[in-house]
């Protein structure tokens, strides 16, 4: 599992490239928040690169999703595949993150 960030104005873009499973949650967690008060005001997650998503994965999206509210920041689904949102629409939590076309 790798995230990148790319940042602009006032959005900040993590593309997550593998997979978001029970077997790297707390890798991803760490990457997730580390110096987020860094992150823009918006937090856009492309997740065009994911190749496998489970429950504990949506768990921690489900968490970012509350923390950043919290924190004053929104956070959204930028990009998505077919597998995602395949599970996201199963669980359904995909309408929380307000998917952008």
């Amino acid at each position: 599992m790798n995230i990148s960030r790319k940042k602009s104005k006032d959005t900040t873009t993590l593309v997550f490239e593998g997979d978001i499973t029970i077997y790297y949650v707390a890798q991803i967690k760490d990457e997730l928040f580390a110096d987020y008060e860094k992150l823009g005001d918006k937090v856009a997650l492309d997740l065009e690169g994911v190749t496998e998503i489970d429950t504990a994965g949506v768990q921690l999206l489900l968490f970012a999703k509350k923390f950043f509210t919290s924190a004053h920041r929104s956070l959204f689904i930028s990009k998505s595949n077919e597998s995602v949102d395949t599970v996201l629409t199963v669980l359904d939590v995909k309408p929380q993150f307000a998917l952008a076309a």
